[in-house]
């Protein structure tokens, strides 16, 4: 078992791309305003972000493959806190996106190379406990972020939130810099992206799985690039907004915690359909709230916390399944649900902010049609017994 400063440490490489995209949702209005844009072009940002951040998912791999963990890894936590600091000063919409674009850039070194660290000094079951103690700090992040940066938003204004990131960000550098390269010394040395992409594209259970990933998670990124809007239209100051994300968290790792004790009781495939009926549940409960009128911050929010549900059991369980499946190519498919995952998170959402506008009509209908399709895909699915690892 690794030593608890390594678990943290990877725990922070793991958490500070989600801190980075999450933390100024609150101050969103008040960039918009202050940047001139509307609530479609602020929106785009937190989508140009995640895209950045798939894209870098795909060339972070090979590159630590060829040159090691470490140097890659320094290198990508630097790009992230230049970013964060040119995100702070920031003084036009256009350079704040060029900003955001480098900051994840840098981010996704982490997200790739922290669990490449695991592998790399941990035995399968070892493994498994690792990743134990590091995503529920992960999950955390989601409600930590909005919560400081609405305060350090009212407080000293949004440039604060980035200031925040970037002094993360140094920290998770001089933890990086104690870390031992951990590449294996019998590496050869030629690598190369697509080795096993061939078998990993023609298994219909990996696209299977993919696809209610992508569900889920569009789902939820839609949320966070909506909400803080109609939150503002609701007068809720920026403050308030923060502790709005708190019981979607909890949600999540409730349910994560569940679905392990249920993987001993139940099929695999059953709990992921479980899931996928909370999903639904919260779209169609969008949907009744709009039939009858019913608005409002409860309007908004209880709804995605049955949608929370789906993020932490089906979620999970598919990114597991994908990259488990018959392929046998597991680091190849890492890679690619990654990159899937966060890259359709971003295009779906830019083009809901940017064709349809915000409002709760838009995003109960987007989280209802996602759910339906994610039903679709689980329902052609075959019951499988496997272990979430």
């Amino acid at each position: 078992m690794p030593q608890l400063s390594f678990v943290v440490t990877v725990a922070m490489l793991s958490a500070f791309g989600l801190i980075a995209s999450d933390i100024y949702l609150p101050a969103m209005p008040e960039m918009t305003r202050e940047f001139a844009v509307d609530a479609g072009q602020m929106s785009q940002t937190l989508s140009a972000y995640l895209l950045m951040l798939a894209f870098g998912q795909l060339l972070y791999g090979p590159l630590a493959d060829w040159l090691g963990r470490k140097p890659v890894l320094v290198v990508g936590v630097a790009l992230y806190i230049a970013g964060s600091l040119g995100c702070a000063v920031a003084d036009s919409y256009t350079m704040f996106l060029v900003w955001r674009m480098v900051e994840a850039a840098g981010a996704a070194a982490g997200l790739v190379i922290g669990r490449t660290l695991i592998a790399d000094t941990c035995s399968p079951k070892a493994s498994a406990s690792v990743y134990a103690m590091v995503y529920p700090l992960v999950s955390l992040s989601p409600a930590l972020a909005p919560l400081i940066g609405g305060h350090l938003a009212v407080a000293f204004g949004w440039h604060a939130d980035f200031i925040f990131v970037a002094g993360f960000g140094l920290l998770t550098l001089l933890r990086v810099i104690s870390l031992a390269e951990t590449r294996p010394q019998n590496r050869r040395h030629a690598v190369s992206p697509f080795t096993g992409l061939g078998q990993i594209c023609a298994d219909a259970d990996f696209w299977r799985y993919a696809l209610i990933v992508c569900c889920i998670y569009s789902a939820w990124f839609i949320y966070l690039t909506q909400s803080p809007f109609l939150f503002a239209r609701l007068n809720i100051s920026e403050e308030m907004r923060g502790w709005l994300y708190i019981p979607l968290t909890a949600g999540i790792i409730s349910a994560n915690l569940l679905t392990r004790r249920l993987l001993d009781r139940w099929r695999y495939e059953g709990i992921v359909r479980a899931g996928i009926l909370f999903f639904m549940l919260g779209g169609l409960a969008y949907m009744l709230a709009l039939l009858t009128h019913f608005t409002g911050v409860l309007a908004i929010l209880l709804p995605m916390c049955l949608v929370s549900l789906a993020n932490g059991s089906s979620l999970s369980l598919a990114v597991s399944g994908a990259i488990s499946g018959r392929h046998g190519q597991r680091a190849t498919a890492s890679g690619l649900i990654g990159f899937l995952q966060i890259g359709s998170a971003a295009l779906f959402a830019t083009a809901v902010s940017a064709g349809l506008g915000v409002s709760q009509a838009v995003l109960g209908g987007s989280v209802l049609l996602l759910s339906l399709v994610a039903f679709l895909g689980c329902c052609k699915g075959r019951d499988r017994a496997q272990s979430l690892i």
